[in-house]
């Protein structure tokens, strides 16, 4: 009696491990399903504003191309004025020139000039006639004077301005270039933190993938153990890829293109296309229709007895959890899911738990 407690007691709290176990593994996959889903969100919109960015960085790099532009039309202003500016004050200076010239000779030569004119007109009305004429002269000299005086204020006027436009365009231009490139740091972090974002996810999801194959291997041992006690009867099993007997990779050691040098406890069958049909093996009930981390898309069917197969990288399931399945009933479709390299069906059998070579049952 104290003996059947024993295992009694024994046997409850193993389930409650288990049930413990489960419980949290369960927690941990939702979890990781919240970070992956805020990740996500994150990564969603960093690139949104990593966009917006860009077509920041665009729109003033044609700010500043336009700037170029003004500053150069103005530098070409700046320079046709100061020709402008410098042919102004050498008429200036000639027309000071003659000026003070005539001045000096009227200064040194007494009646000569101006006066000489005047005294010598041979009559009243000659001497008004020289009159208005020396006025004239005296009048068109000082005329001329200050036309060339107002032409070269005139070009200095506009050169101040010109000059200044020029000062506010490359006020503006520099300013724009800086505002560039505080945008250009910017995206670059914000492209950084993206990439990190992005690597981040595909870690959770292998985190993931990890975890939701260490439940559905969990939930297989027990039901493989709970179906050791009926006893398996079909015979050899049924090939489960008719369309195809290509073996392309045997039970056994082999290099293997992710994973290196590994025991593949399988065998691998090929020379289907995607889509051919995948068939039960025996009569059995699924426990497993889904994904199963680096066997991409699998189904995994008991057959009592503790024998049960698998069938991986499947492009299609259409079978579900619990379902009882017929012998050469289809329940998938050969793909290329989860690590593969091209379609094919990796198909392995179990005997306890354990994996065994399929050629063994077939």
């Amino acid at each position: 009696m104290r003996k059947h407690l024993s295992i009694l007691i024994a046997l409850t709290l193993v389930f409650f491990l288990i049930a413990d176990t489960t419980a949290a593994s369960a927690s941990e996959l939702s979890d990781l399903d919240k970070k992956i889903k805020d990740k996500k969100e994150q990564l969603k919109e960093g690139k949104k504003k990593e966009k917006e960015m860009m077509q920041d960085i665009v729109a003033l790099e044609e700010t500043i191309g336009e700037l170029d532009g003004e500053i150069e039309n103005a530098e070409d202003d700046l320079a046709v004025l100061t020709e402008e500016l410098e042919q102004a004050q050498k008429k200036v200076r000639k027309q000071n020139r003659n000026l003070s010239k005539r001045l000096r000779n009227m200064y040194k030569n007494g009646s000569v000039g101006f006066m000489d004119v005047l005294l010598n007109s041979g009559s009243f009305t000659d001497f008004l006639t020289n009159l208005d004429m020396v006025q004239r002269i005296l009048k068109s000299d000082e005329e001329v004077l200050q036309e060339l005086k107002d032409a070269h204020d005139e070009i200095k006027k506009k050169k101040k301005e010109v000059e200044e436009l020029q000062a506010e365009l490359t006020y503006a231009q520099q300013t724009a270039e800086a505002e560039r490139a505080d945008v250009a740091a910017q995206k670059e972090a914000l492209t950084k933190a993206n990439k990190q974002a992005a690597d981040d996810i595909g870690d959770l999801e292998a985190e993931r993938e990890a975890l939701e194959a260490k439940l559905a291997a969990q939930s297989e041992q027990g039901e493989i153990s709970n179906s050791k006690k009926s006893k398996y009867k079909e015979g050899a099993l049924l090939w489960p890829l008719p369309s195809s007997h290509e073996v392309t990779s045997e039970y056994g050691w082999r290099n293997c293109p992710f994973h290196g040098r590994e025991f593949h406890a399988a065998i691998d069958i090929g020379g289907a296309s995607t889509g051919s049909p995948i068939v039960a093996c025996a009569n059995g009930k699924v426990i497993h229709a889904g994904w199963y981390g680096g066997f991409g898309n699998s189904v995994i069917i008991d057959h009592g007895g503790g024998i049960s197969t698998q069938y991986n990288h499947c492009n299609a399931v259409y079978v579900s959890e619990g379902q009882k399945v017929k012998r050469g009933q289809t329940i998938a479709e050969v793909g290329s899911t989860g690590y593969s390299t091209g379609p094919h069906l990796d198909f392995r059998v179990y005997k306890d738990g354990n994996a065994v070579s399929p050629w063994e049952y077939l």
